[in-house]
């Protein structure tokens, strides 16, 4: 995780999600509750973690990280694993909604007719 700069890995066990993986809960499952560097990585992670299909769109998405007060999401094509979402994900997509929604109003305002 630390090489790759990632917070997060999920648990794929043929070819089904069966868990994820975060910083998070190393340090907080693991490190803080003393387990040895041996343990199984099925012991400290969340297991059948909620996802989201990938044609949600990015305010349902919100609603699921609100809701479940995590930061990532697995993303599903029906029953296959697609990916993750991350609220920054989630966040820079909004920005650029808005920023795109905006635009005409604020070249009207820079310029006006």
């Amino acid at each position: 995780m630390g090489r790759d700069r990632v917070g997060a890995l999920l648990v794929v066990s043929a070819g089904q999600l069966r868990g994820i993986l975060t910083d998070r809960d190393i340090v907080v499952r693991a490190v803080a509750a003393g387990h040895d560097v041996d343990d199984s990585v099925a012991g400290i992670m969340t297991p059948d973690p909620v996802t989201i299909q990938g044609g949600a769109d990015i305010f349902e998405a919100f609603v699921m990280v609100r809701d479940i007060s995590a930061r990532r999401l697995p993303v599903l094509e029906d029953e296959e694993l697609a990916g993750i979402v991350t609220v920054d994900d989630l966040l820079v997509a909004s920005m650029m909604e808005f920023m795109s929604a905006v635009a005409p109003v604020a070249k009207q305002i820079a310029r006006p007719v």
